[in-house]
């Protein structure tokens, strides 16, 4: 018997490592509690909202998952590579309207990301995730576990009630024409942000180069361009980094949220 119990203390090790690094959907799919963190009343919340939606024209998913740790990467990577994952489809497809809730222990950090698609953005940019994660933290990084659960609970109801509300009566072409509206937008934003950022490094190169020029002839003055220099070279790098180097909370996720894109946007804490 010892050697059977042994094997089996192995495989629900190496199962449990691969529900966090890896995990796969539960029969519920909007539920994925690997972390055993969430009552079962919280669960059948998550659960009954679901089947309202089910019954809605454009059928957007809330999806909330708990996981004991993203094997040493932060939160918003591990996020992207659930949602890069086939088996991962969130919302109806063709409309990107899926949103994930994910909450990770990480050793007592209780890190969490709402992650959402094209067609949800509009109504939950990124401020207002942020500004619903901000609004719990003080329940979702509590070391009681029941204010953890109700943290989680709380967090999904204030994503529910905005995306009930913007679903409940809407038909598929206007929840569609929203979600093209949210892509192409967040696609000029992309464009404007790279235009200004190659005109202030083009600047800054030009700057540079007279400042060097100046330097090799021992002009006065040269110190004036260096300044100009250093504050636009400074301007372009703080541009750069709030936007995630075109990256961060910008999503980017293929072939997900129902069989589209899910590259909305997101926060977490």
């Amino acid at each position: 018997m010892l050697p059977v119990v042994a094997l089996m203390a192995i495989f629900s090790s190496v199962n449990s490592h691969a529900e966090s690094t890896n995990p796969t959907p539960t029969k519920e799919y909007v539920v994925d509690d690997y972390a055993n963190v969430l009552s079962d009343s919280t669960k059948q919340v998550i659960i009954d909202q679901a089947k309202k939606y089910q019954q809605t024209a454009a059928k957007p998913q809330i999806v909330v998952m708990t996981v004991k740790s993203t094997g040493g990467q932060s939160i918003a990577d591990y996020a992207d590579s659930i949602l890069e994952n086939a088996r991962w489809k969130f919302g109806k497809k063709g409309l990107d309207n899926g949103t994930l809730i994910l909450f990770a222990q990480n050793g007592g950090k209780n890190n969490v990301r709402i992650s959402t698609g094209y067609g949800i953005e509009g109504i939950l940019p990124d401020a207002k995730t942020n500004q619903i994660l901000n609004n719990n933290k003080s329940l979702l990084k509590s070391k009681n576990s029941s204010e953890v659960d109700n943290g989680i609970q709380q967090t999904f109801q204030d994503v529910a009630s905005i995306v009930s509300k913007e679903y409940a009566n809407k038909s598929l072409k206007d929840a569609k024409a929203t979600k093209d509206a949210n892509q192409r937008k967040k696609y000029v934003s992309w464009g404007i942000l790279l235009f200004l950022v190659l005109i202030i490094v083009g600047i800054a190169y030009y700057l540079k180069k007279n400042n060097n020029d100046d330097d090799h002839h021992n002009h006065s003055g040269g110190g004036g361009n260096g300044f100009w220099t250093g504050a636009i070279l400074g301007g372009a790098n703080s541009v750069y980094n709030d936007y995630g180097g075109f990256g961060g909370d910008s999503g980017g996720f293929g072939d997900s949220g129902g069989g589209g894109d899910f590259g909305g946007g997101g926060s977490d804490i």
